[in-house]
């Protein structure tokens, strides 16, 4: 795994990876309120509600959230009230909590990490970006998450530091 500074959503790459945590509130909606989760529900309105049903569905497990379309742009499906969002890459949660109130799991963040080598050789990524997962809201050190995720992501990967 590299690693780099910089913000997650403009750099370019294959796919960004967005932390994310197994609750879903009455309305269905994933909790997304810090850090990229939070990012990525003011970039991307009915994002929660996209985690939210793959989470009530299928678990609390790394999941692809965008579509692709044509070569190079992917289509986020949101709710009707929202519109569908165009993007330059694929949009792929990653769960590093059960609970949005709790901190993360490092043995959540193993099994994503994993789960996420999967999904990228199903789809060829050869560039996903990824923030420290579990090391902001999810009170984890970097020190901890990675060499955990060194003994699991390839060159493929990049851990992002926002600067």
């Amino acid at each position: 795994m590299k690693e780099m500074t910089g913000s997650l959503f403009d750099l370019s790459a294959d796919a960004i990876c967005i932390t994310t945590n197994g609750f879903v509130n009455t309305q269905g909606a994933n909790t997304m309120g810090k850090g990229c989760a939070g990012e990525a529900k003011n970039r991307y309105p009915g994002i929660q509600m996209v985690v939210g049903g793959r989470v009530q569905k299928h678990g609390n497990h790394v999941f692809m959230l965008s579509d692709q379309i044509e070569l190079g742009e992917w289509v986020l499906h949101t709710p009707d009230v929202w519109e569908n969002h165009i993007t330059p890459h694929a949009l792929i949660s990653f769960p590093t909590k059960e609970h949005w109130r709790e901190p993360s799991i490092l043995k959540l963040i193993e099994r994503s990490a994993e789960e996420l080598l999967g999904l990228a050789a199903a789809f060829n990524f050869t560039n996903v970006l990824i923030p420290r997962p579990g090391c902001g809201a999810g009170q984890l050190s970097w020190d901890d998450v990675c060499p955990v995720l060194n003994g699991i992501l390839d060159d493929r990967f990049v851990a992002v530091t926002f600067g």
